[in-house]
């Protein structure tokens, strides 16, 4: 989903729903819990934060860009 916000798409087109999904066994609540964070089950997905001081550079170098494009 972020990915598809980051790229400026404006309209999704799907046929089921999480319900339709649940019902045949897939566990979308995981997904749903984890990124409203109600969940940080790490069987789910483990994140771990690592090499923050070398990344932010990128992050530093876009900031200070004066014909940078907001997403």
């Amino acid at each position: 989903m972020s990915a598809t916000i980051w790229a400026n798409i404006k309209k999704v087109y799907y046929g089921n729903t999480a319900k339709d999904a649940d019902k045949i066994g897939f566990r979308d609540d995981f997904i749903y819990n984890y990124i409203e964070g109600k969940c940080q089950d790490i069987s789910v997905l483990d994140l771990e934060q690592f090499g923050r001081d070398i990344t932010i550079k990128s992050f530093d170098n876009f900031a200070q860009k004066t014909d940078k494009t907001i997403y």
